[in-house]
């Protein structure tokens, strides 16, 4: 049985929902949004949606031991004045993982796609086969689920209660990205490592 076991919550922690979903890894969910964009149903590194899935520094394709700035490819580099004008690096293989790791179909999330993501939407928190995350439901009815994580910093590991999600967007200057953080846009050292939910292009007519 490939049903998920889905617990939503309001903001007290009450449960309120109990279902199964059926959500399948490397799949993309359509949510209805204006722009047609599909997102992804598991984190980059994930087997299934409530599994958190590799952690990554801005800009790099894969996952490493140690998240500093020393060894960052990307913190305090003047992206915006790159030889490839690289001032955002969604759908580039060498700077975007999930283009590098799931092919040319899918790749990061920009700033205001994430952005649409948050406010067309319908956020809440829930429960997923006992992980806990923020349930996000489009205009058509159809969600997807992105699970609490954590951030890298250096050698260590530090748990959140909320989750935390590049965007392929980075802010002026050499140091700092555009990610999701629970449920409101921030920005973040480059050389951290955090989760990525992928997007898939819509198809052209």
């Amino acid at each position: 049985d490939d049903g998920i076991l889905e617990r939503n919550e309001n903001l007290s922690g009450q449960n309120i929902l109990i279902g199964i979903i059926n959500m399948t890894s490397f799949s993309a969910m359509d949510l209805g949004l204006p722009s047609g964009l599909k997102w992804a149903t598991c984190n980059i590194g994930a087997d299934s949606p409530e599994e958190c899935g590799d952690y990554f520094a801005w800009g790099e394709i894969k996952p490493k031991d140690d998240y500093s700035e020393m060894n960052s490819l990307t913190y305090s580099k003047n992206i915006a004045t790159c030889k490839n004008r690289l001032w955002n690096i969604s759908g580039n293989p060498k700077f975007d993982a999930a283009t590098a790791q799931w092919g040319e179909e899918w790749r990061m999330p920009t700033k205001d796609e994430m952005l649409e993501l948050i406010t067309v939407c319908k956020l809440e928190k829930s429960v997923l086969n006992d992980k806990k995350g923020l349930k996000i439901t489009g205009p058509n009815g159809n969600s997807i689920f992105l699970p609490n994580n954590c951030i890298y910093f250096e050698k260590c590991r530090i748990e959140k209660d909320y989750g935390i999600y590049w965007t392929s967007t980075p802010h002026e200057g050499r140091y700092i990205s555009y990610l999701l953080e629970a449920d409101r846009l921030t920005t973040k050292s480059r050389s951290c490592g955090y989760s990525i939910r992928p997007v898939q292009n819509p198809l052209l007519p």
